[in-house]
């Protein structure tokens, strides 16, 4: 059996029939695992993580669910406005932020060999875009232009751009570059060549990222209040500052009903355009 352990670690060499030895390709897997089980050791004893705590404190946090249910249904006329607010600037963040990815994305796929500076250039920036959440947008934003919707709406429209064209450029280095070649061949412009023969091929691809966007979206909108953004966040906000537990359930409650319709409706949505 130890000698089964130190064979995981240590590739064997065999000896075949013709006399020649082979050995085993080594195997990093087993010592990967053992780094990352370290790397957790330390992070846990960096970040005070506690097993302990959170099996003796961990019972708090469905204390205050009780404390929400059953909701406050009356509350319903006054978080109706902010919750469309909400899906709103999803809606129209998630739309301006993906139709300005798609064109862009053409120009950063690698395999249509168009400027080399601007692609690398633009692919550093979109990577530090990546790396801020919507919510540090939203406030950098509503400090510039004021709070409210507007906020929120670039914010999400920022991020969404950032998510959408990196997915586009990555899905059109995939394709097959056959139809746009023959297409040039014939002396059309560059333009009409992406639109005809490769639109065609990430058509579908597009309109899921879109949809998965959007859903993203909704979800983070959902929070962007914090931070002055609009939205139901101000109402959640609020609700706990003043600890109206049953008010939040309702807006826990109709923001759970919500995104479940939304996922459903696009769920059927990519669902067909892979069939089609």
């Amino acid at each position: 059996m130890f000698n089964d352990f130190l064979h995981i670690f240590y590739p064997e060499t065999y000896e075949l029939s013709n006399g020649k030895k082979v050995r085993e390709k080594f195997n990093w897997g087993p010592y990967i695992v053992i780094l990352l089980i370290i790397a957790t050791i330390i992070s846990g004893k960096i970040t005070g993580f506690s097993f302990e705590t959170l099996f003796r404190r961990g019972h708090v946090f469905f204390d205050f669910f009780k404390l929400m249910f059953p909701p406050r249904w009356a509350f319903w006329s006054e978080i109706k406005k902010p919750l469309i607010d909400t899906i709103n600037m999803s809606l129209l963040g998630t739309a301006i932020g993906c139709l300005i990815s798609l064109p862009i994305s053409f120009y950063l796929a690698s395999n249509f060999k168009l400027n080399k500076t601007y692609l690398s250039v633009h692919r550093g920036i979109l990577s530090v875009f990546r790396t801020l959440p919507t919510l540090i947008y939203a406030r950098l934003i509503s400090i510039v232009i004021g709070t409210g919707t507007l906020a929120g709406t670039i914010s999400i429209a920022i991020f969404s751009y950032s998510v959408c064209v990196k997915m586009l450029y990555e899905q059109l280095e995939t394709i097959d570059m056959g139809p746009y070649e023959a297409l040039e061949s014939t002396g059309a412009n560059r333009v009409r060549c992406m639109i005809a023969a490769a639109y065609p091929q990430i058509r579908s691809y597009f309109w899921s990222t879109v949809l998965y966007c959007f859903e993203m979206n909704v979800r983070s909108a959902a929070i962007l209040g914090y931070v002055g953004a609009g939205g139901i966040g101000v109402q959640i906000n609020n609700s706990l500052g003043w600890r109206e537990y049953t008010n939040t359930g309702l807006m826990i409650f109709a923001l759970i009903v919500v995104v479940v319709i939304i996922e459903t409706i696009s769920r059927e949505i990519r669902r067909r355009l892979v069939q089609g």
